[in-house]
């Protein structure tokens, strides 16, 4: 895929890189006419009657080389522009590709998948990929159009000195050699120090609280500045290489153009060659090492987009859960749920279920309990599919939940998970959640009303926009789950699912919200895992869940 990579995406962006390149061109035509007016202007100034030296226009060949130079930096101004504009748009659009795959992964994928390693692939590493195509390669027409016409204009010149120049290239090639190899190496150390780094600062935020609690901030201040200081050894190791590349390639072309003043001052004493021939000579040749250093570069370049691309390559080739483009499509289900025959268990794990068998009528009430780990969640995430079972089928109104559109299928249930998932945002916006429309107002107010969060949230100071924080970390838990549960309620699908919702209520408050929803809830399917007695007085049926997926049940 890697060569199929390039190609696609210079595809997609053929214009703007053509545009890019044609600029870019032009400015080495202009770059390649420089060096001989300049030593038109020398020679002439150094020896205006020398035998063999061209007579020259003065005026004229200086307003040329000023018109050159003027035109050159304007090419250069307008091709760094475009060349940033196509950068910045090829990131945006490459951000976007791995964000929109990553989301649509199977959550299997995410509880492998250290978050570090994907929150590094969509923020900065995609840079690499980035510029290597809009600036190293875009770039690659004008370095050899340089290249080859300083080279022909050297043999032109002279072929004997034009021999020492391409003397130094077999032993440039072999130290890019070397050097490619070491820093593809200390390329991928700097990731992986990078993504440790993130890793770790990403775990410390989300863990702040128990960290305080326990005492621990210097532990983690610890091991977060040993990875920063890892990283850092790391980088100047890589930009020491880097650094390196650049004056060892001056340094073989400043020995070229020693040997060439050496060999052109014999030739020049002997009249072989004009002042104005050796000075373009030199210029040609100083010239050349341009092209060399944005090959050195290159190569750097394409070292650390290929360690990239290989990263990216292994996440897009994972397949994204299925549905998201295909299968039928469901408005509005009536509610009768099946397991028939589940077999389910978790990597690395024994199974959850062997012969999950039940069957839920449409708008059944009905109350989940059991020992911890016998699989209640499981079953609700079997549901909502963000699993799929090994074996035997679950069905949504007699159709397998596999041949729907997975979008279709989770609108269908409104899902209040053990945990609250909230985000640094108003109240409003969490119980709308990802729904703005200009009358969900009285929706909104409604939704809290039935999850008995009213009363809490009229005594903030900013009501509904009260900003939350992070996963809510400016309300108590029993707050966080109230918001939680409007959500669901806002959504009015036709199944809930409450998976310990009012676990973090007092009595008095489940009692009110049990009595609140009675409404609400006739006509709809839900389930609903609980151990708490009003929570259990909902239910037509209350079924205690065993190991393996064994059900005894009571009626409610």
């Amino acid at each position: 895929m890697t060569a199929g990579f390039w190609l696609e995406w210079a595809r997609r962006f053929r214009w703007q890189l053509g545009l890019i390149s044609a600029l870019t061109v032009l400015s080495s035509a202009a770059t390649l006419v420089v060096p001989w007016l300049a030593a038109q202007i020398l020679g002439g100034v150094v020896a205006p009657d020398a035998a063999g030296s061209t007579q020259i226009d003065f005026s004229q060949t200086l307003a040329l080389l000023v018109a050159a130079l003027i035109a050159l930096t304007a090419l250069n101004i307008l091709a760094a522009i475009l060349s940033e504009r196509a950068s910045t748009t090829i990131l945006t659009e490459l951000r976007k590709r791995i964000y929109n795959h990553v989301q649509m992964m199977q959550l299997g994928f995410h509880d492998a998948a250290r978050r570090g390693d994907v929150l590094a692939l969509t923020s900065y590493e995609v840079g690499n990929l980035s510029d290597f195509l809009a600036n190293t390669i875009a770039n690659a027409p004008a370095m050899i159009l340089t290249a080859l016409g300083a080279t022909i204009v050297l043999f032109w010149i002279d072929p004997v000195m034009a021999v020492i120049v391409p003397l130094i290239i077999p032993v440039f090639l072999i130290m890019m050699k070397l050097a490619g190899r070491r820093l593809r190496t200390v390329s991928a150390d700097v990731r992986a120090a990078e993504v440790e780094l993130i890793a770790i600062a990403e775990r410390d935020l989300e863990m702040l609280p128990a960290i305080k609690a326990y005492a621990t901030e210097a532990h983690h201040r610890a091991e977060f500045a040993e990875a920063a200081e890892n990283s850092r050894r790391l980088a100047v190791r890589q930009a020491q290489l880097n650094a390196a590349i650049g004056p060892v390639i001056a340094l073989l072309a400043a020995l070229a153009a020693i040997a060439v003043i050496i060999v052109g001052s014999e030739q020049l004493s002997q009249g072989d060659n004009s002042p104005s021939e050796l000075f373009a000579f030199l210029l040609y040749a100083a010239l050349l090492t341009r092209p060399a250093g944005a090959l050195a570069n290159m190569y750097g370049a394409y070292q650390m987009a290929r360690g990239t691309l290989g990263r990216l390559e292994d996440v897009l080739a994972l397949e994204p859960e299925p549905g998201h483009s295909s299968g039928i499509r469901l408005e509005r289900a009536r509610g009768a749920i099946g397991f028939e025959q589940v077999q389910f268990g978790y990597p690395a794990r024994p199974p959850v279920f062997t012969d999950l068998n039940l069957q839920i009528a449409p708008g059944e009430i009905i109350a989940l309990t059991g020992d911890n780990g016998v699989g209640k969640s499981t079953l609700v995430r079997l549901l909502l599919r963000f699993y799929r079972p090994s074996a035997g089928t679950v069905t949504l109104d007699g159709t397998d939940i596999g041949d729907f559109q997975v979008q279709d299928l989770r609108r269908q249930f409104g899902y209040v998970p053990q945990r609250a998932l909230l985000f640094n945002g108003t109240i409003a916006d969490n119980i709308a959640f990802g729904q703005p429309s200009a009358d969900r107002d009285r929706a909104v107010k409604d939704a809290a009303r039935l999850a008995q969060a009213d009363s809490f949230i009229a005594a903030l100071p900013d009501g509904f926009e009260t900003e939350i924080g992070d996963h809510g970390v400016r309300l108590s838990g029993g707050q966080r789950q109230r918001i939680a549960l409007a959500r669901a309620l806002f959504r009015d699908p036709p199944i809930y699912i409450l998976d310990e919702a009012t676990s973090m209520y007092d009595l008095e408050s489940e009692a009110a919200f049990v009595e609140s929803c009675v409404d609400s809830l006739k006509g709809r399917t839900v389930i609903i895992i609980t151990h708490r007695p009003a929570s259990l007085a909902l239910a037509d049926r209350v079924l205690k869940l065993s190991a393996n997926g064994v059900f005894d049940e009571s009626v409610g």
